[in-house]
């Protein structure tokens, strides 16, 4: 009687079983399912949240000292915040784009009639007229057809122009609304992002460690991305643009944004517009003021980044410049202008999921590895 009660349990037991591992294979197809549903919806959002996230990183503290003034009143403490982000940043940064565009017009409608001019005088210049008449000069004007080098640059430059004059207003309507999404997004996280960070904590089914070096990653990489390449490259862009404007530059402006932009690239960035204008100051006959712009750029501005950079970031913060030019190149070309954030973001946490897989398996890599140090030292 009590072994075919046994049986009876052991079944019943053995359906119990197989009914959780249905069920658990259940969830997890519905799980997949729905999040492959979830991710699409998600996916316009995916930028203006991470955005959000950086700037909750960023502006914690200033959110506890608000909280702590105002009663512990956390939505109060969270507006405060959000208008501290738009006065402070966002309102300088309209009216800066807005004259950026103004005198993108401008260069637009000034740069063609003088490169016209320039065709059709471009051998007067003193300058020119010196290297015409050198040997290397004789060669190059005899062999290459420079009015229709010229000509075909003016072309070019025409339609760059005006591709991106339109690319700009379309992308300053999309960037608004992002602006509009992140700063509603940043008021529930400052918020709600302790229970948000401790509830994904909870679900995901990695250990704490390494949780916890995955959260040290990006608040780390936020950080150093706002304080440094964001201050740093305004920093840049700012005393490139005084420079343009003191060497009688009228488009001082829109070449300073460009250079914030460009300043992601170590030890390159401000060259690439200054170098050229001051070429084209020599080409023009004002040599001396050419040089200075080349004096200042090569004494002041490629140095600003290795001397503050440093002191504001610190090394633990810091990726291999490579590293940084490409992900930060790649983060604009997939995600628009707020990819220079997102980009460094999503790399840094490549290199921590790659610590992440070597510490799990790091027996098994220093065993595979074994082998070829004998064969090195044999």
């Amino acid at each position: 009687m009590s072994s075919s009660q046994d049986n009876r349990n052991s079944f019943h037991t053995e359906d119990e079983r197989r009914f959780q591992s249905l069920s658990r294979y259940t969830i997890l197809v519905l799980f997949i399912i729905i999040s492959a549903l979830f991710v699409p919806v998600m996916k316009l959002f995916f930028v203006p949240i991470i955005v959000a996230a950086v700037f909750a990183g960023f502006l914690n503290p200033i959110y506890n000292w608000f909280y702590r003034m105002l009663w512990k009143k956390a939505p109060l403490a969270s507006l405060l915040c959000c208008l501290l982000l738009v006065l402070v940043v966002l309102i300088p940064s309209a009216f800066i784009i807005h004259s950026v565009v103004r005198q993108m017009r401008d260069l637009y409608t000034t740069a063609l009639p003088w490169l016209k001019e320039f065709m059709q005088t471009w051998q007067d210049y003193p300058i020119v007229d010196r290297f015409t008449n050198s040997r290397i000069g004789k060669w190059l004007v005899n062999e290459v057809n420079w009015s229709q080098v010229l000509n075909t640059i003016s072309r070019n430059a025409a339609t760059l122009a005006t591709t991106i004059i339109n690319r700009t207003y379309t992308g300053v309507f999309g960037l608004a609304a992002e602006l509009v999404i992140m700063i509603f997004t940043l008021f529930y996280f400052l918020i709600d992002g302790k229970n948000i960070l401790d509830r994904i904590q909870y679900l995901i089914p990695l250990k704490l460690e390494y949780q916890q070096m995955a959260i040290s990653s990006f608040s780390l990489i936020s950080k150093a991305i706002i304080k440094g390449t964001l201050i740093i490259g305004l920093i840049v862009g700012f005393l490139s643009a005084i420079t343009l404007l003191i060497f009688g530059i009228s488009t001082w402006l829109f070449w300073g944004f460009v250079i914030v932009i460009f300043s992601i690239i170590p030890m390159l960035g401000p060259s690439l517009i200054m170098v050229p204008a001051a070429l084209i100051k020599m080409l023009t006959g004002h040599v001396w003021q050419g040089i200075g712009i080349l004096l200042i750029t090569y004494i002041v501005l490629i140095n600003v980044d290795n001397v503050i950079r440093p002191r504001i970031v610190g090394s633990s913060a810091r990726m291999h410049d490579l590293l940084v030019f490409f992900s930060t190149l790649g983060g604009l070309s997939v995600f628009g202008i707020m990819g220079f954030i997102v980009g460094p973001i999503i790399a840094a946490l490549f290199l921590t999921v790659l610590k992440i897989y070597n510490e799990e398996f790091k027996n098994q890599l220093d065993k595979r590895a074994q082998p070829d140090s004998k064969i090195m030292q044999s």
